[in-house]
């Protein structure tokens, strides 16, 4: 696992000299090795976690001929195949690495080098003969890969930070992508909310060729569009189990401590239950709460029990400024999924023990596990009735704001979808605010070309939906969220949260034949006729997890949020949000952000608390990039994979 970083020259100027400093800012996700090479044409940089080939896998990578040079960020998990492949066809190789099988099926297969690779990953190839950079973006998004264009140079990096060290891309907030991240909770497609900043999409590949003005961005893989061969549940249910156990018995392999993140839900008990039949013995961690609404513990404890694992189990007892500070600064983007907070101090204490952790994200993008899915397929019934129920649907939703949701923000949401047209339905399962409410937020000069802003907010949905607009609804909604909430969000939390402490995060559910089966599946075998949620993937499990855990309703990953603003972090809010001299007032109308906290204080509804909470990490990491002193000096953290940054706030258990 590593960091990678470079520049690539697209005319006849030489690559200037700044790859030490855009390689530093990576520490975190390479603390044992760095390395580097430069020409005038290309420089590439990378910092190393050692998990494979420990001893001799230093990057960058080149072949025998020196032509071709790698930086690599992830894993491929069938690398002795392809390893035993390409040695019969006379290729050498010079280490263990699982890195090096990139750079020979480049010589072998050229561009289309990507296909016979599983695994997640990101990374860069320079191709000195052909003088051309290649790109590439693992298929559900598991590494994340940015770039940018300036100067006549492309640069790139696993985050953000790295990018702006090179000095060559000024740092300017990006309007178009901050409405996104306001409606969202993240940015969605390939903008970022730094102008000229992009994000290469998941299962993408980029080609920047010298002396050529534009880049050559293509999809190399995609889920399946269409449903497959109709099986029974007993059919399908053994072929998920055999492809998740394969999935989880190819995501071992390591030369370094590895254990299990453990919530005590249905996919992380399915993963530590089928680590079991390889490891006698493995540890596992899980992250609790002072308030039992919030807390899972019990319910891991008995899994770990059960499968006799090596158990801890940490208490967070709440986030203050400081947390938020590196949090925001890790994330490059403001870090608007609560759940980003535990997850990230889990991981830091987890680094004191383990160098890689299987998790069990996936599960329910993979097999309809989400409320909203639910909700989806019930909408999908009453497509016949729902214009009619536009009507209703939007006198709901011009009375919501006096009623708080009419005693559920479910029903509100249902409502309010039901009432828009078809091509919008998808988007707005995701967004927290109306575009009425979106228009009322943003300040006066943003709210100017806002239909144009409302364009771009829809875009990438559109061209998403127009792929599987054939399919039912819920079969829509689930090849949504695995392009959009899976890539852009989830799966960035993990990321960038497990790498800021040094620690390698493996998702089995995303193993890309599982993804591929399951999305080829119909949705009367992943959401049952009463709704129950995963159908298949419990209906698999059975045997393997005890019925209680099957069956038991999904509580999903929620944190004492309310408490939070009101007891740890009232004091930011009073001087981010509600302060007439907050600098996110260039941005945002501060009367509606006051009038949110208002709302929030006076009925402590779930939406509201998550629209303050989404508009505090906005003000943290706004004064983390154009500091004003306005929240105190937040400046930029050292080194945090050095220590849990957030260890006062915690209280380890004994499990």
């Amino acid at each position: 696992m590593c960091g990678i970083t470079g520049i690539f020259s697209l005319g006849d100027r030489t690559v200037p000299d700044r790859l030490e400093a855009m390689n530093a800012t990576l520490i975190h996700r390479g603390p044992n090795d760095a390395g580097a090479f430069r020409d005038s044409r290309a420089g590439l940089a990378m910092r190393r976690l050692s998990i494979i080939g420990v001893d001799d896998g230093h990057q960058p990578i080149t072949n025998e001929d020196r032509d071709l040079v790698l930086v690599f960020n992830g894993e491929v998990y069938n690398y002795l195949d392809l390893k035993h492949q390409l040695e019969e066809e006379e290729h050498q190789f010079t280490s263990s690495s699982d890195a090096e099988v990139a750079i020979h099926l480049y010589e072998q297969y050229g561009n289309d080098f990507v296909d016979p690779m599983r695994g997640m990953f990101a990374l860069a190839l320079y191709d000195r003969r052909r003088q051309q950079l290649v790109l590439v973006r693992d298929r559900s998004g598991q590494k994340p890969l940015y770039y940018a264009i300036s100067g006549g140079f492309m640069i790139f990096a696993s985050e953000i930070k790295a990018i702006h060290a090179s000095g060559l891309v000024d740092k300017e907030l990006d309007t178009e992508a901050l409405a996104s991240y306001l409606t969202y909770g993240f940015v969605v497609g390939t903008s970022t909310l730094f102008r000229g900043i992009h994000k290469l999409p998941a299962g993408h590949m980029l080609t920047a060729k010298a002396h050529v003005d534009t880049l050559e961005i293509r999809p190399y893989w995609d889920l399946p569009t269409t449903t497959g061969t109709i099986e029974t549940l007993d059919q399908a249910a053994a072929t998920v189990l055999e492809l998740l156990r394969a999935s989880v018995e190819k995501r071992l392999m390591s030369e370094v401590p590895l254990g299990a993140f453990l919530s005590g839900g249905v996919d992380s008990s399915a993963i530590v239950a089928l680590m079991k039949r390889h490891l006698d013995h493995f540890q596992t961690f899980c992250v609790g709460f002072e308030d039992s609404r919030f807390d899972e513990l019990p319910h891991a404890r008995a899994i770990a029990k059960k499968f006799g694992t090596e158990h801890h189990e940490l208490v967070l007892r709440g986030c203050n400024l400081e947390l938020l500070r590196d949090l925001n600064w890790h994330y490059d983007e403001p870090a608007g999924d609560p759940a980003a907070v535990p997850t990230y101090c889990l991981s830091h204490f987890a680094r004191q023990h383990i160098t890689v952790v299987l998790t069990g994200e996936g599960g329910d993008e993979t097999f309809a596990g989400y409320p909203h899915h639910r909700h989806a397929a019930r909408l999908g019934r009453l497509a016949p009735f729902l214009p009619g129920l536009g009507l209703a649907a939007r006198g709901v939703s011009r009375l919501e704001g006096r009623l708080g949701g009419i005693g559920s923000a479910r029903f509100w949401k249902g409502a309010w979808i039901a009432g828009l047209p078809a091509d919008e339905r998808h988007r707005a399962w995701y967004a927290a605010y109306t575009d009425a409410e979106l228009s009322k937020l943003l300040s006066t000069d943003l709210r100017a070309n806002f239909a144009k802003r409302m364009d771009t907010l829809a875009g990438p949905f559109r061209t998403l939906q127009a792929k599987v607009n054939k399919r039912e609804m819920l079969e829509q909604l689930l090849y949504i969220d695995a392009k959009v909430s899976l890539a852009d969000q989830l799966l960035m939390k993990v990321d960038k949260t497990t790498m800021a402490a040094s620690l390698e995060a493996r998702c089995p559910l995303l193993d890309q034949e599982l993804l591929e089966y399951a999305a080829a599946l119909p949705a009367a075998l992943k959401l049952s006729a009463n709704g129950g949620a995963k159908l298949v993937l419990r209906h698999a499990l059975r045997g393997l997890l005890t019925d209680d855990i099957l069956d038991r309703p999904k509580q999903g990953f929620d944190v004492p949020l309310e408490t939070w603003l009101l007891r740890d972090l009232e004091a930011p809010v009073q001087a981010g949000l509600l302060d007439d001299r907050a600098p996110i007032a260039a941005y945002l109308d501060l009367n509606t952000v006051k009038n949110t906290w208002a709302r929030f204080r006076q009925r402590r509804d779930m939406r509201s608390c998550k629209q303050i909470w989404r508009l505090l990490n906005l003000a943290v990491w706004h004064e983390i990039h154009w500091p004003t002193g306005h929240l105190g000096h937040l400046g930029q953290p050292g080194n945090p994979s050095a220590g849990n940054p957030a260890a006062d706030l915690f209280v380890e258990q004994s499990a």
